[in-house]
């Protein structure tokens, strides 16, 4: 039989199924040596912001400093060791992702080498704070892909408790130290025990039949110490957290973290009763601790009060975690154990588009850096738009200069530059005009509502305050209603109440009514306008007659409003040098 030959050069050739590109090991090894390099270099090496005015630290040397001095923020430290422990619970499941990253991620990388260069340029580090988290996100989903992000977004999301909220302790701090003194004062007078409150004061309520004034049993000041504002964001955290350990469905865990916020309140409202109930047993000294000077000094009691906050909203999450899903929370505990069996080797499918991808990745926050090293950041500070001069004679008032106080000059920063004078009507009424120009340096100026309290005083309440001035132009001012209370030695206790309005001033003439707003607007012109605003605040002081406390009379008040607001309007033409009007006025 003849047998049917092939000729060898007709025989099909084997299929190579193998992508073509570099091999996956190398992009691997590639993209963990490259990307986290870069991160390095832009985040823990370039000397980003003026931390403590000396010199420019990176963005997280910087944060370290700042967080290892405050122990309120001090929780942030372990947020990255978190973060850490999180992605190895997923270490399995993300092995077995294949690398396949998303062009869409240019756009979270480029908006946060954006905030870079705006933090960088205009000397803050919030803006390189949220670099961070964007820049991560970018990376992620660039070179990884939609799924890997899909896996890291809570590990992702939970990464932003490592950046300390400043600017929203004030907001948040604000209305919650009220709204804790009059929840408290409730609790009391159900419970039996006279109480009242006004603005963030928590004192016993007036008893005729037995001859008690306001304030005789106790009298407290909720101050930003106690208001909830120190274990809130550590509060939220921990919600957090214990949510995604322990629940599964994301509407049980919003529910949680949602009520970390109510639950630190009401932790606060315990901590409040216990200093009562301390102080009616045992006297304010046992119980809240001695005041020397301007100092409070906390009493022991007190402080283990404090714990108070963390044991009644712990136990109320716990509560909640087994309201919302009990039965199943031994389940979801277990499903983070990450037992799954040995993991495969991530793949990566196409690995052209991969090596392309991990290029951008590194090249563009290196752009970035370059950019930034052609940044002018050079601090050239503007001429102060007012003159640190007040006038002895101003209409019917009559004035007198009132030096800076030796413990005026320990608190305010190097630089920093003030004028005082005060002044009486041949009416009697008597004010207290004060210029302050801020040093050489960002953020010397304080604000009143932090600065007032440690004095001794209890802000009631902040109101904005129109005032047209005599020139024509118009301010808006912030006025702060404040008062304290002291014993006679007769059993009686009168308050003394104030009124305190207060205004900035920028180098252009601008003018706003708060701290936080004259900051944002530092950064904007700094780097949109190239103008180093050197801010000024100018502060009126209106001293009312002391009363018996709860018999107060609101209309002596409302003259003494009208009154200041005609003085500032004559005042601050003398020292306002600028003539543009306040931003957003017509």
């Amino acid at each position: 039989m003849a047998t049917e030959s092939i000729h060898p050069a007709v025989l099909p050739a084997p299929s190579d199924t193998r992508p073509s590109g570099p091999r996956p090991a190398l992009l691997r090894w590639l993209a963990l040596g490259t990307l986290p390099l870069v991160l390095v270099l832009l985040f823990l090496v370039w000397p980003y912001q003026h931390w403590e005015f000396g010199q420019r630290f990176s963005v997280l040397h910087g944060w370290a400093k700042w967080v290892s001095k405050y122990a309120d923020w001090q929780f942030c430290l372990l947020v990255p060791l978190l973060v850490g422990w999180l992605v190895w619970l997923r270490r399995e499941e993300l092995r077995k992702l294949p690398w396949q990253g998303d062009w869409r991620g240019v756009l979270p990388l480029a908006a946060g080498l954006l905030c870079y260069w705006l933090g960088y340029k205009a000397d803050t580090g919030y803006p390189g704070f949220l670099a961070v988290q964007l820049v991560l996100a970018g990376m992620i989903l660039l070179v990884l892909g939609t799924a890997w992000m899909r896996a890291l977004f809570f590990a992702w999301l939970f990464l932003f408790f490592t950046w300390p909220m400043q600017p929203l302790e004030d907001s948040v701090a604000s209305p919650l130290r009220p709204k804790t003194a009059t929840m408290a004062a409730a609790m009391l007078n159900l419970v039996g025990v006279p109480a009242v409150s006004e603005g963030s004061a928590l004192q016993s309520a007036p008893e005729a039949a037995r001859g008690v004034m306001i304030g005789d049993l106790f009298s407290l000041d909720v101050d930003a110490k106690c208001s909830g504002i120190n274990s809130l964001f550590a509060l939220m955290m921990i919600s957090a957290l214990l949510g995604y350990l322990a629940l599964k469905r994301p509407r049980s865990r919003l529910i949680l973290f949602a009520c970390s916020v109510p639950l630190a309140v009401a932790g606060n409202v315990v901590r409040l009763l216990l200093l009562v109930a301390g102080t009616l047993s045992f006297g304010s000294e046992f119980a809240v601790g001695r005041r020397i000077g301007d100092h409070q000094e906390m009493s022991l009691f007190h402080t283990f009060a404090g714990f108070a906050v963390f044991g009644v909203a712990l136990a109320g999450m716990f509560v909640l975690c087994w309201l919302l899903e009990g039965r199943e929370m031994r389940t979801n505990l277990k499903r983070h154990g990450g037992g799954a069996g040995p993991g495969g080797v991530t793949s990566i499918p196409q690995p052209r588009r991969t090596l392309s991808q991990i290029m951008v990745a590194a090249l563009l926050p290196l752009a970035a850096l370059g950019v930034c090293a052609r940044t002018d950041i050079s601090f050239h500070v503007s001429e102060p738009g007012v003159v640190l001069q007040l006038p002895l004679s101003l209409g019917d008032y009559q004035g007198r200069e009132f030096d800076m106080t030796a413990q005026e000059k320990n608190i305010l920063d190097e630089g920093v530059k003030l004028v005082r004078n005060t002044y009486g009507s041949a009416t009697g009424r008597q004010l207290m005009a004060t210029i302050i120009l801020s040093g050489l340096v960002k953020r010397s100026l304080h604000r009143p509502e932090v600065c007032l309290p440690g004095q001794g005083w209890t802000v009631t309440d902040s109101t904005p305050v129109p005032i047209r001035l005599e020139d024509g132009r118009e301010i808006t001012a912030t006025l702060l209603r404040i008062f304290h209370d002291k014993d006679t030695g007769s059993g009686a206790r009168l308050r003394t109440r104030a009124l305190n309005l207060y205004w900035y001033i920028g180098s252009d003439g601008t003018t706003c009514p708060e701290h936080y707003e004259h900051i944002l607007l530092t950064y904007f012109d700094s780097v949109f306008r190239n103008i180093q605003h050197r801010w000024a605040m100018a502060s009126i002081y209106i001293p009312l007659p002391e009363q018996p406390v709860g018999q107060e009379d609101p209309f002596i008040e409302l003259a003494a409003l009208e009154d200041a607001r005609s003085f500032i309007a004559k005042l601050a033409p003398a020292f306002m040098t600028g003539g543009k009007p306040e931003r957003g006025a017509d």
